[in-house]
């Protein structure tokens, strides 16, 4: 097909009659070409939404409460979504408890809050802890073995860590921006009970 011979002059054409003209001489050069099937594809694709589109519409109208149900769920998913917390805002979150931490006095620290963090130092210097993102909420997990470790037990699918034992390993639970574990146990961190 050469494209050099196709006139142009028509395409700029102001009336519809030239505009169906001109639609037409390019519909003939481009028949039986990979070009008419990629047209024909994307005319099915339009023709689909817009007949998706009144339907949707119609059933809105004729069932507003299931609509305004189906919308808001909607709108909560996408809002939870957006409020996802993730691994850095878990790193940052525990740098924020660890200055906390130092500055209240040794005797004054509560030892659950300490041992958490500590516990939660030792990870991350090991490079055991992993992040998982569920869509609307995150899960931060210690692993067994780092990533950079190449030895037998830490590529071995059986010696993974099973899901029956997971729960044991989930470190924290973050949603709706709020990382609940690290923040219980930084709840009173500053009483030693």
């Amino acid at each position: 097909m050469n494209f050099s011979r196709i006139n142009y002059s028509n395409v700029g054409a102001k009336t519809t009659d030239q505009w169906k003209i001109a639609n037409k001489k390019i519909n003939n050069k481009i028949k039986g070409t990979i070009f008419e099937k990629w047209v024909q594809y994307w005319k099915q694709i339009a023709k689909d939404y817009s007949e998706v589109t009144v339907s949707l519409r119609h059933e809105m109208k004729e069932k507003p409460l299931k609509s305004v149900f189906y919308i808001s769920g909607l709108g909560l998913l996408g809002c939870l979504a957006t409020h996802n917390p993730n691994l850095q805002s878990f790193r940052a979150r525990y740098i924020q408890c660890a200055n906390d931490l130092a500055l209240v006095n040794s005797s004054l620290a509560n030892p659950d809050s300490v041992e958490h963090l500590k516990y939660i130092d030792r990870c991350f210097n090991a490079n055991l802890i992993r992040y998982t993102n569920l869509g609307i909420a995150s899960i931060i997990w210690v692993d067994n073995f780092s990533s950079e470790c190449n030895t037998y037990e830490s590529n071995c699918s059986y010696l993974k860590v099973p899901y029956r034992k997971f729960t044991d390993h989930i470190l924290d639970v973050g949603f709706l921006n709020v990382w609940w574990v690290i923040s219980r146990k930084m709840l009173d961190y500053d009483i030693n009970y």
